[in-house]
């Protein structure tokens, strides 16, 4: 399932399909997606988006119709995507837009996929690294941190957002989750002497992405080594 719809992501870099009008895709947006306010989080401490502004960016439906935005982002506490249409804040739905694409501010481009990841059915993931043994995403979520006691068991007012990374990884047909430490990160890919040698010889930091993405590759290479 999951190499499934991680081959459908791919695909995704593939021309659409060209749509007939501008008028179109405004209208798939608006079909698809809720108006939620600018101000729900007012108050709030900390921030639910993943990126520190709205940004251009190109939404994906399941057919690979493109739907290029000029302000998007994405929340981290819903795990959906927000955009800014005719003035109003509306809230993708993930399952009619299976995938996405934007630019951090260093320019580097993430490419998200909806539920590519089985643990996550509902939720969308950053697809890190694919090769033939290795696939890596990692599920940006952000958490309310409330230590207060809710009540009729509703979750505590919203106080703090918390964000954190998790990283999986696809070996061989099994799902892991990946540790953060370069020692454990080794073991959890089955690769803990290898890649930990590695790690080493070049002075690789797990938190760099573009470090993290050349052990992520290097283990690609481990494993095809095995075969």
């Amino acid at each position: 399932m999951f190499s499934q719809t991680l081959a459908g992501l791919l695909i995704v870099f593939l021309p659409g399909i060209a749509l007939m009008a501008q008028e179109t895709e405004v209208d798939y947006l608006h079909e698809n997606s809720l108006v939620v306010e600018f101000g729900r989080y007012r108050g709030v401490q900390g921030t639910a988006y993943r990126y520190a502004t709205f940004r251009p960016g190109v939404l994906y439906d399941a057919a690979l119709n493109e739907y290029p935005v000029d302000s998007l982002n994405f929340n981290g506490f819903t795990s959906r995507f927000e955009c800014v249409i005719d003035g109003e804040l509306r809230e993708l739905a993930g399952h009619h837009f299976l995938r996405a694409r934007v630019r951090d501010d260093d320019g580097v481009e993430h490419t998200y996929g909806w539920a590519i990841n089985p643990s996550l059915p509902d939720k969308y993931a950053e697809l890190l690294f694919h090769g033939d043994f290795l696939t890596a995403s990692m599920f940006y979520e952000v958490t309310n941190d409330y230590k207060g006691e809710s009540s009729m068991g509703k979750p505590g007012r919203l106080a703090r957002f918390v964000s954190r990374s998790h990283y999986y990884a696809m070996v061989d047909g099994e799902l892991v989750s990946l540790s953060m430490s370069p020692r454990r990160l080794a073991g959890d890919l089955g690769l803990r002497e290898e890649l930990t040698a590695y790690i080493k010889e070049h002075k690789l930091k797990t938190a760099n992405r573009d470090d993290l993405l050349r052990i992520l590759a290097r283990a690609e290479a481990l494993l095809a080594g095995e075969r």
